[in-house]
């Protein structure tokens, strides 16, 4: 009989890099008409501490909202992974986190106008960006698993080495996880210098 692994590489779909750049062009499209309502914009759950909140000047207090928020998208996409039928609640994540990107953005430039463009490039715009990417590669690694998961349980078929795929796939979100706290800690020590410079 034919083996097969569920979480190895050899049968992870190969989704085209265009598919989830386009979810998250959607999704800063989506979010960037959410600022019409007040109530929600202004919802750290809805913008996801892109905008930073909190006006300490401590570095550790700008980087928490932004890695705890971080850390609960990954969470999620690592749970939704594990289910045979998690690609559309992945690509929802996906959505869901670039809407916060398009809302702040939008959110800025609505308030500051052309004199925001500076406030976007050094306290959004990085940020956006690294975590635009981060996203990307997380909810890739939902995709893959997920479908594997989902054949698997369509074909019935045996398996092997299934103890050391799923050790794989711990590891590669604990380094997301990684990366997330990496970007969240340069974050909040770039908001800082710009908070400290301004208020000179």
């Amino acid at each position: 009989m034919k083996h097969i692994s569920t979480f190895s590489d050899k049968n992870k779909p190969r989704t085209s890099l265009r598919v989830y750049i386009l979810i998250v062009m959607a999704g800063i499209a989506v979010g960037s008409f959410m600022i019409k309502n007040n109530n929600i914009s202004d919802l750290v759950f809805v913008n996801q501490y892109f905008i930073p909140v909190n006006d300490s000047l401590s570095v550790f207090a700008l980087a928490r909202g932004t890695f705890v928020s971080s850390l609960i998208f990954t969470s999620a996409a690592f749970f939704f992974g594990l289910c045979a039928f998690g690609k559309p609640f992945g690509a929802m994540l996906l959505l869901y986190r670039s809407a916060g990107i398009g809302l702040s953005v939008a959110l800025v430039y609505s308030c500051m106008s052309k004199a925001s463009i500076f406030t976007l490039i050094i306290t959004i715009l990085p940020k956006a960006i690294a975590f635009s990417v981060l996203a990307i590669l997380t909810v890739r690694e939902t995709f893959r698993n997920s479908h594997s998961i989902f054949m698997f349980c369509i074909k019935d078929e045996a398996f092997s080495e299934n103890t050391q795929g799923f050790r794989l796939y711990c590891i590669k979100f604990i380094v997301l996880i990684i990366l997330s706290l990496i970007i969240s800690v340069a974050d909040g020590g770039l908001n800082y210098l710009y908070v400290y410079i301004m208020r000179q």
